[in-house]
């Protein structure tokens, strides 16, 4: 049964038409979804249920999930409330046949409305759930499942400096060029944008913990963490006009795992491919009056503080990965 009730706020998140060239810049400065998400993934829910013909990637942006989903199931529907986003993902992966991969204009609380319920027998949502209505969200994934179908949710925060030296001195300095991306975005809006990033701070400061699954629709939940020393937001506090707080809704009976892993997803970036990954962290709305002259003025002291231009430094990368089941009834 569709869901009707009035979606809180979508509208702030559309991304209005990002500029392909957005994308680029971002998948270069972005980790690669690998087996460390994907192994779990998929063996999670082989083991809740033996079929493998259709998945659902929610919010699939530029399609960084879609190259190892179409491995593994039969056929894959990438969603995206922005078209250019879509647009950029089909042209990324236009070597996969449409009888294995096909496009749905959508946002995530409205795919009822263009795929039947018990459609899927895996949703992934990458970087986009906080986003999203939760309760919404979470009805409508639910009736898009098969009975035994899995929900796989990850979210990664900002990669963060994993050499002792520059962690002290380099790592302050990229959070306040973050918090200075972010903050003309996050606060100084109206009632109804602040609302939705509360909601999204909230559930990224709260390392997705704010996700409820009732127990008696969702079984054999598991939420796992790497990094948790790191932040999973974006930006800190001090980029919000709200206060920001950390939500709890695990149930007693769900799994909790956690891993220090400064390899995980590991990269060696010089100054030049970081400042890449603060332009790409987020698409400046058009009319948007940001902080430049103080970016600029951080962004010489964090090429000074890295040791110059080309010197490599190492990073990590926070991440939570949260899977659960729908229910067989019995």
């Amino acid at each position: 049964m569709a869901i009707i009730e009035e979606k809180d706020n979508a509208p702030v998140w559309k991304l209005h038409n990002v500029d392909a060239t957005y994308w680029d810049e971002y998948i270069s400065t972005r980790p690669i979804y690998d087996h460390k998400i994907f192994d779990r993934v998929i063996d999670y829910q082989s083991s809740h249920s033996a079929s493998h013909s259709a998945a659902l990637d929610i919010g699939t942006g530029s399609g960084s999930a879609l190259g190892p989903l179409t491995k593994s199931f039969d056929h894959v529907v990438a969603t995206d409330n922005d078209p250019t986003s879509l647009e950029f993902a089909k042209s990324r992966h236009s070597s996969i046949p449409t009888e294995h991969l096909s496009y749905t204009l959508s946002s995530g609380e409205d795919l009822l409305q263009h795929h039947s319920p018990g459609s899927f027998d895996l949703i992934t949502c990458a970087e986009t759930f906080p986003l999203m209505d939760t309760q919404i969200a979470l009805s409508n994934i639910f009736s898009l499942l098969r009975p035994g179908g899995t929900l796989a949710v990850w979210f990664y925060g900002p990669p963060f400096f994993t050499e002792e030296e520059y962690s002290t001195t380099c790592q302050p300095i990229l959070d306040a060029l973050m918090d200075c991306k972010f903050r003309p975005v996050v606060s100084g809006g109206d009632e109804a944008r602040m609302k939705s990033w509360k909601r999204a701070a909230d559930g990224k400061f709260s390392w997705l913990d704010y996700i409820p699954f009732d127990a008696k629709l969702w079984t054999d939940v598991r939420r796992h963490k790497w990094n948790t020393q790191a932040r999973l937001s974006f930006f800190t506090r001090e980029a919000c006009d709200f206060p920001v707080e950390c939500v709890r809704s695990v149930g007693p009976d769900e799994a909790l795992s956690e891993e220090q892993d400064p390899t995980f997803w590991g990269v060696k970036w010089n100054f030049t491919k970081l400042r890449s990954f603060v332009n790409a962290s987020f698409p400046t709305p058009n009319g948007l009056v940001g902080e430049q002259d103080k970016m600029e003025t951080l962004f010489e002291q964090l090429a000074s503080c890295m040791g110059g231009q080309e010197a490599e430094r190492t990073f990590s990368w926070p991440a939570v990965l949260l899977t659960a089941a729908k229910k067989v009834e019995s």
